[in-house]
């Protein structure tokens, strides 16, 4: 097994530097030993402390922050459950409060924390904004429409300069290929794709997708899970999926199904991913913005004022948000960054900025099949100095184990700063002056 694969990976090798027995990899954490309760007790107060340290390439990520204003709303990931099966874009939380998106439709029985080709971890924004149809949203920026009656959907932008209304569905061209659950409208009707790389299939009516407790008669068509048509060979055709059925029950015609009339997901713009709302109670709720004044002078989004950004999902510390600018400084003059006003304060940013902000940072990265190796061997160090003591009584052990920590460490930053490489200082207004 190549690198890394899971906490319990890295608190195995904790308990290598200290000469203890490993943790059992199928029991895990949950394993009644002290080795298991004391590396289990400091390794996410460990990997949050060795991950705010520094600025780690596998750990930077981007969101969009737009300033709030009185109609901006919190999104509320519902905890994952083993029960409901969720579609691309539905967000959960995990039982620490993590939050997740999932990457597949269909998506059922896959723990986030197990399960990282359904899952990947959400670093987006934690708000969503009223759509505006004069503004030009980014990708990954979130906004929510509402009939004013009490409903709304919610939607993440697929695209930048994105000023689409989300609800409008777009209309069908033969010239584009369609991945699986887009949608589209065509003589005014309103299709799904069943399949990827669907190009020049023009929507028409298409057989229901099998249902698992219908029952079907002789004669009676359904779409396959693998998107297929399927014919009816008997009446009374109940829970046979005609997929796996060998020919007792359904027929293959063979011919490949590739739109719907029966939507997973929103119908909305291919611009758009509908993600919440009312009518997903699978997808992502949202909950008034409760906050405590004075913080900026909210809720207004203006130039005027100063005003705030609610800070992403899994934020840790902030990266330097343009590290290559000005790279070639006139007289050794910074040339390009210039310095902002944010102030942090409780979860937010407080700026007289009123555009939005698309912010670097790095974030509390919890898969381990992401990060680097060379992380991982410091981090295993640091949980290894933490518990030795506790678990081999031995001072010289501790001594061994700090050397090495200092090492491993060391060589992880270097090669993290080589990879990063150089980044330009803001604008010195001295030094500016004097070139």
């Amino acid at each position: 097994m190549a690198g890394f694969s899971s906490s319990v990976d890295i608190a195995n090798r904790a308990l290598q530097h200290c000469g203890a027995s490993r943790i059992d990899p199928v029991l895990g954490f949950t394993e009644q030993s002290k080795n298991a309760s004391e590396t289990a007790f400091v390794y996410d107060k460990l990997r949050r402390a060795e991950l705010r340290r520094n600025t780690w390439t596998f750990a930077t990520r981007r969101a969009v922050l737009r300033a709030m204003d009185v109609n901006t709303r919190l999104l509320s990931p519902v905890l994952w459950s083993s029960l409901t099966t969720y579609y691309i874009g539905s967000i959960v939380a995990d039982q620490s409060g993590t939050p997740w998106v999932s990457k597949i439709p269909s998506n059922l029985g896959n723990d986030p924390l197990n399960s990282a080709g359904a899952w990947q971890q959400y670093f987006g924004p934690l708000t969503a904004s009223l759509f505006d149809p004069t503004q030009g949203y980014f990708a990954g920026e979130i906004v929510y429409t509402t009939a004013g009656d009490g409903t709304y959907r919610v939607y993440v932008s697929l695209i930048s300069a994105n000023a689409t209304v989300p609800a409008t569905a777009t209309a069908y061209d033969p010239t584009a290929t369609y991945t699986k659950n887009q949608v589209v409208t065509y003589l005014s009707v309103a299709y799904m794709s069943l399949i990827d790389f669907n190009i020049a299939q023009t929507p028409t009516a298409s057989a229901a997708p099998w249902a698992v407790g219908t029952t079907y008669a002789i004669g009676n068509s359904v779409t396959g899970l693998d998107g297929i048509k399927y014919t009816s060979l008997v009446n009374s055709n109940v829970g046979n999926d005609p997929t796996i059925d060998s020919g007792l029950n359904w027929s293959n015609t063979g011919i490949l199904t590739p739109w719907t009339t029966v939507f997973v997901g929103g119908a909305g713009s291919l611009n758009w991913l509908e993600i919440g709302g009312a009518e997903f109670p699978n997808g992502v709720a949202l909950s008034p913005m409760a906050i405590v004044y004075p913080l900026g002078t909210g809720p207004s989004s203006q130039a005027a004022t100063r005003n705030i950004f609610k800070l992403p999902a899994s934020y840790l510390r902030t990266a330097p948000q343009d590290p290559k600018a000005g790279s070639n400084s006139y007289l050794g003059a910074p040339s390009g960054l210039v310095y902002d006003d944010w102030e942090y304060e409780s979860g937010f940013i407080v700026s007289s900025q009123n555009s939005p902000i698309v912010l670097r940072f790095v974030s509390d990265m919890s898969d381990v099949t992401l990060m680097d190796d060379m992380f991982c061997e410091g981090l295993a160090a640091r949980i290894a100095l933490e518990v030795s003591e506790v678990i081999t009584q031995s001072s010289d052990k501790l001594k061994t184990i700090a050397a090495l920590y200092k090492q491993v460490m060391s060589e992880a930053r270097t090669v993290n700063a080589i990879e990063a490489g150089s980044e330009e200082s803001p604008e010195d207004d001295y030094v500016s002056c004097r070139s």
